[in-house]
């Protein structure tokens, strides 16, 4: 079924599952455990982890590495009133141990967040984690929101993904970070049928993402983006 069509790769005989963006098959696995590498080209990208790791989902876990390839890399997290300029901002140097001050805010599945990258060559952010299931919920306020979906899964965002609850009025910005520009220059709900069970309506096509990306949204009032998901259903 449509909304069990997850990047999902086996990667050994122990069922452990293997995430990578932009690569569509269906697997079912008993062990949730797995990565994702999220191809990160030149400029900015709107960057999502939506896998829940051992050692929590702290931004020093998104870039740890001693070799310089990420040096320059920033991060930007929208708080719902600006950006919150952990000192993590100041930009990621191996030379001093990573991100300054430790890069302690949080990249949760759900949430989302800029990063940019300062090179002339694509980069390649693993994130390593569980895979979250059961019931899970993204509380939108009215007003800018930057949010991905909690499950690693790619595709239509009311259609593959669940999030059923819009309002007409709403708007999803999702960024194409090779194009520089918003898909459309924004994706709005125009006949939501929220409650009717009838398909929601988008002005320039539903949106559609892909997996450890994050997107803006604009409510025009709260809503809950709520998933109920399996790996073995």
């Amino acid at each position: 079924m449509r909304t069990k069509t997850l990047v999902l790769t086996a990667l050994s005989s122990l069922s452990a599952l293997g995430l990578m963006a932009q690569t569509s098959t269906n697997v079912y696995s008993l062990n949730a455990v797995g990565y994702i590498n999220v191809t990160v080209p030149p400029g900015f990208s709107i960057v999502a982890d939506q896998l829940w790791a051992s050692g929590g989902n702290a931004v020093s876990n998104v870039v740890n590495d001693t070799s310089g390839v990420y040096d320059g890399v920033t991060y930007f997290k929208w708080t719902g009133t600006g950006f919150n300029f952990d000192t993590a901002n100041a930009g990621f140097a191996a030379s001093t141990g990573g991100w300054p001050g430790g890069g302690t805010d949080t990249l949760n599945p759900g949430e989302a967040a800029w990063f940019q990258n300062p090179n002339n060559t694509n980069l390649t952010f693993t994130f390593v984690g569980t895979v979250p299931q059961g019931t899970n919920s993204v509380a939108l306020h009215t007003g800018f929101n930057m949010i991905s979906s909690i499950v690693p899964q790619a595709g239509a965002l009311s259609t593959d993904l669940g999030f059923t609850n819009v309002n007409v009025g709403d708007t999803a910005f999702v960024w194409d970070p090779t194009g520089k520009q918003y898909v459309n220059g924004g994706q709005g709900v125009v006949d939501s049928g929220f409650g009717t069970g009838y398909n929601n309506e988008w002005s320039g096509g539903e949106p559609s993402l892909a997996v450890g990306q994050g997107f803006w949204y604009q409510a025009t009032a709260p809503v809950t983006w709520t998933r109920v998901f399996s790996v073995n259903q």
